[in-house]
């Protein structure tokens, strides 16, 4: 019977918005296109929420991959605060489960600046039974480790687990590590596909 309910933040809670970031900053067209690659499209930025390497360390690798724009690319990381910004339905659809006697765990790829930021930020923070985030533990989705520290920290039970995440390596990583998984598309479909799952474990 599914008890717990792991929801990933980006592009399911809360919208990962790097294209309106960057054209917030007043990037258009082609320098657009070569921020983005520069920066959330680049290999480093994996190391931006694994918490690994220094923040300049990783801003200098960025800039390696296209030195001819460093003023740009320090612009993009010098305030990442509008990169996401919380879905309407994130608070009430957490609350609702809750209400219906689950418990709720978020599982994120953040790092630890801004994850410090949302969780101030965001209404649907406090609603969770815990955490497991990938700056926390330097481990990234879909790495079986990140789901197992979350077994581990909370005593849960992977059977007893659904875990909904846009990514579908992720969401292949959970089924691998004994969890069932949805991958998110939008909150239509993720939750009629949430409420499948939980209707038939009834």
């Amino acid at each position: 019977m599914i008890k717990n309910i792991v929801f990933d933040i980006g592009n399911v809670l809360a919208a990962f918005r790097w294209k309106e970031y960057i054209a917030e900053l007043g990037y258009e067209g082609e320098m657009a296109d070569r921020l983005a690659r520069a920066t959330t499209l680049n290999k480093m930025w994996y190391e931006v929420d694994r918490n690994v390497m220094p923040v300049n360390d990783i801003i200098e690798g960025c800039i390696a991959s296209d030195p001819e724009i460093e003023p740009q690319i320090r612009h993009f990381f010098a305030d990442r605060r509008r990169l996401v910004m919380e879905y309407d339905y994130s608070r009430g659809w957490l609350e609702e489960l809750k209400n219906r006697g689950y418990r709720i765990y978020l599982l994120s790829n953040y790092s630890q600046d801004h994850f410090q930021y949302i969780s101030r930020h965001f209404s649907f923070f406090g609603l969770e039974d815990g955490q497991m985030v990938s700056f926390r533990v330097k481990l990234l989705k879909p790495d079986r480790r990140i789901y197992e520290a979350l077994f581990e920290k909370y005593g849960l039970k992977p059977e007893e687990c659904v875990f909904l995440d846009d990514s579908p390596r992720n969401i292949q990583g959970a089924i691998d590590a004994g969890m069932k998984g949805i991958v998110f598309e939008n909150y239509e479909q993720g939750r009629r596909e949430l409420e499948e799952i939980l209707g038939k474990e009834m």
